[in-house]
């Protein structure tokens, strides 16, 4: 019988097994945004775990991580490996905006790190460094529950006159298009930089967009008159002109672009509302498109709307996490917009 080879015979860094986890059939079928995510987090795990030796300085005593070039290898990780690299990963974090690392993302690094040794794990070339109940006692940092506040009504028409301020017509009119699709869809970023005029429907009399979601799940959005006033006319204006018109080319073209005519990516779209944000003079709540899709979920319950359509309009996988989205929905407002049973009997 083959002698099984143990762990410090053969030592595995973990730079070799994060390459192959990212290029592994597991990861290639996930949104490409997820792949960003893994790739992006493990890369600055992989990266810490290169620089750094874990030691013990005296008996007794907690082990601490040092800089070194010997690097961490796969089987040493474990539930005190990955704290230190959190507490190192806040304490030489640059805050971005003045603020720091986010519960929310201290437990994403852990989260993508567990499912990283879980593949492992399960893999016949790694498995031997890595063991399930090590993997186990890894736990995420508890997560600060925040509020997200949400647009007003004055904010969001400075929003839309914001839009004015752009150099030309052309951003002027996608502006003005994408504020109102984002605030009467609730489209994620993502959703809506890769939108096509083949998915979005401009029948007055069915009025929609089709979006290809989280775990690759399609589903449909209605439009409402005024949103589909400033689609059609942004698609009429400047994207049929540009587009030639054999109908499978056309269908397939993304909704929104740029200024230099190509598809409007995630850092285009936040640049774009951290101009307008800053044209509106937007205080008390971050301009960004997230910020939208959580007005969208807010407005929708104060205009008489229920969770279980608001959860299957936002494509949420259960009814907890359309639950984050309405914190800030004041409990005066629940009780205002709820309908009297007895009376409506």
């Amino acid at each position: 019988m083959q002698k099984k080879i143990k762990k410090r015979e053969i030592q595995i860094s973990v730079s070799e097994a994060t390459s192959d986890y990212l290029s592994s059939p597991h990861v290639k079928g996930l949104s490409s945004r997820t792949q960003e995510e893994y790739s992006q987090e493990l890369g600055f795990f992989t990266r810490w775990c290169s620089t750094h030796e874990i030691v013990q300085l005296s008996p007794g005593k907690h082990r601490e991580v040092v800089a070194s070039t010997i690097g961490i290898m796969l089987h040493q990780i474990d539930q005190h490996a990955v704290r230190l690299f959190l507490d190192d990963l806040r304490a030489t974090h640059t805050p971005c905006k003045g603020k720091d690392l986010s519960s929310y993302t201290l437990a994403g690094y852990v989260r993508v790190i567990k499912s990283f040794l879980f593949w492992c794990l399960k893999d016949d070339q790694y498995s031997q460094y890595v063991s399930e109940t090590i993997i186990n006692r890894i736990e995420k940092p508890k997560i600060i529950e925040a509020i997200i506040e949400v647009f007003t009504p004055e904010q969001i028409q400075s929003l839309f006159k914001a839009c004015d301020k752009e150099e030309s017509e052309h951003l002027q009119v996608r502006d003005r298009a994408i504020v109102a699709v984002l605030l009467d869809c609730g489209l994620r970023a993502t959703e809506l930089c890769t939108l096509t005029i083949g998915n979005i429907s401009l029948d007055a009399k069915d009025a929609y967009v089709r979006v290809l979601g989280k775990g690759n799940k399609w589903g449909e959005v209605g439009l409402g008159e005024q949103s589909l006033k400033y689609v059609r006319k942004y698609i009429r204006m400047f994207r049929e002109p540009t587009i030639e018109y054999a109908k499978e080319n056309r269908n397939q073209s993304f909704v929104f672009v740029n200024r230099h005519g190509e598809q409007l990516t995630k850092s285009g779209l936040w640049r774009i509302f951290d101009r307008l944000g800053q044209w509106a003079h937007i205080g008390g709540v971050r301009c960004s498109p997230h910020t939208m899709r959580h007005t969208f979920s807010v407005l929708f319950m104060r205009n008489g709307g229920d969770i279980y359509t608001l959860s299957k309009l936002m494509r949420h996988s259960s009814l907890s996490v359309t639950e984050q989205y309405l914190k800030s929905l004041q409990q005066s407002e629940a009780r205002k917009g709820a309908r009297s049973v007895l009376d409506n009997l």
